[in-house]
């Protein structure tokens, strides 16, 4: 796989600074443990100036060469990408497609061919053109949702091969996320948007916040990576280690001290 080099500039467990690491050892940074526990990582890229926005309102809009990389490696590791229905929407999400270095990576770990979509929302009002990849083979789609959805809002979802799972009267994210854990998919991707990243937040579900900077400025009145209420209380994180960028990126990893210590990352 070919990307720009990347930097190891701090490591909180003392690995030596300055060191530019090669395929092998940045696996080794971003996988998640084995141990089959539960973890939530959250990813995203922010502008200098704290927009999760480019100027086309999209995120992809800020990543350079060495970010898209990087959020391809999230997904690769992962058993599944959790996301928002307007962040799907608006990104035009579909069922997670790999390239081969993906795949063969994922085949080396173990790991299903491909991560499943997961998607949360209130409406359930999704296209269900979301079940296929935008080009090749894919995973599969799941859908969180609350029950008393009309069917003609549910039907076209599960005739497309989307599974639908009403989850009661209201969504319990921790519930909803240890069933897919039990299911043999630990090891959650949230790639947003900011309202369901806030409620993960909010809930004590989010272990390792993923956090790319880009080298940009963009004004305007961009969304943050959470929106809604305040949260009372700052939530507090520890730096687990910095990666800089050929061009100029720079990737953060906070985790959550509440988030078991094992040894491996994300802990």
């Amino acid at each position: 796989m070919t990307r720009p080099a990347l930097q190891l500039i701090f490591d909180r467990t003392g690995r030596a600074a300055g060191v530019e690491l090669d395929d092998a050892a940045l696996v080794e940074l971003y996988r998640y443990p084995d141990d089959g526990r539960r973890r939530l990582r959250s990813n995203f890229v922010s502008s200098l100036d704290g927009s999760v926005q480019g100027a086309d309102g999209r995120s992809g809009g800020l990543g350079t060469a060495s970010d898209q990389h990087v959020f391809a490696l999230h997904r690769a590791l992962a058993d599944a990408v959790v996301v928002g229905a307007s962040t799907a929407r608006a990104e035009g999400y579909r069922a997670v497609d790999l390239q081969p270095w993906q795949r063969d990576l994922r085949a080396s770990l173990g790991l299903a061919p491909f991560p499943a979509l997961v998607v949360v929302t209130g409406s359930a009002r999704l296209d269900p053109v979301m079940a296929t990849p935008a080009e090749g083979d894919g995973g599969p789609v799941v859908v969180l949702t609350t029950t008393g959805k009309p069917d003609a809002d549910l039907d076209p979802l599960r005739e497309a091969g989307i599974e639908v799972r009403e989850e009661g009267e209201e969504l319990d994210l921790g519930a909803a996320l240890d069933r897919l854990a039990g299911e043999g998919r630990p090891r959650l991707l949230c790639e947003g948007g900011p309202g369901l990243h806030r409620a993960l937040l909010a809930a004590g579900l989010v272990d390792e916040l993923s956090l790319t900077l880009a080298p940009v400025v963009v004004g305007g009145e961009g969304m943050r990576s959470t929106s809604g209420p305040g949260l009372g209380t700052a939530l507090p994180f520890d730096l687990s280690f910095a990666l800089h960028g050929a061009d100029g990126a720079l990737f953060t990893s906070y985790r959550s001290p509440t988030t078991v210590d094992d040894g491996q990352r994300p802990v």
